[in-house]
């Protein structure tokens, strides 16, 4: 993902990183990245920043890691995978970081936390990043950024919801 950022989008000023099975709020996101207090900010990855985290020891675990791979008792804090956004001036720094840390196959506890950490960006908690199933009304549509487990057939029907115009949300 960042090798190819790199390369294709090298102006592009912020990299949304998403899985496939999330509805995304481009509206809200674009509101989101143009907000003062964001606008302008540089070393920066925003979303569901998870922290303190343990990893998972239980080799029966789909998030299993082995103290061979990560040793330390806690991760550091990580935006998780489902989705989050970086400015772009976090791409190279990554990228150059990567080849020289241990590999977590937790690729948002390796992006967002490991190599973040090690190269001292801000993580930044963002609510709108929901990055978990949420009733499918109008006013959660609206409000979030970022919707997970969505199947690609349900992607119409909350789009609909999002700019349906009647519903009217409390603030």
């Amino acid at each position: 993902m960042l090798e190819w950022v790199d390369t294709y989008c090298p102006r592009a000023p912020r990299l949304l990183k998403t899985d496939d099975d999330m509805f995304i709020n481009v509206p809200r996101l674009l509101e989101f990245a143009a907000a003062p207090a964001r606008a302008n900010a540089s070393r920066t990855i925003w979303g569901k920043v998870v922290r303190r985290s343990l990893p998972k020891r239980t080799t029966k675990s789909k998030y299993y890691v082995s103290p061979l791979q990560f040793p330390a008792r806690v991760f550091p804090d990580f935006a998780t995978g489902p989705a989050y956004l970086m400015t772009a001036d976090c791409v190279r720094p990554l990228l150059a970081a990567a080849p020289a840390e241990r590999y977590v196959r937790l690729e948002d506890v390796f992006v967002t936390g490991i190599l973040a950490a090690r190269l001292g960006l801000r993580r930044t908690h963002a609510p709108e990043f929901y990055n978990k199933k949420v009733a499918a009304h109008p006013c959660a549509v609206q409000r979030g950024l970022a919707i997970h487990m969505v199947r690609y057939h349900e992607q119409f029907d909350l789009w609909r919801k999002l700019l349906d115009g009647k519903t009217k949300c409390a603030s």
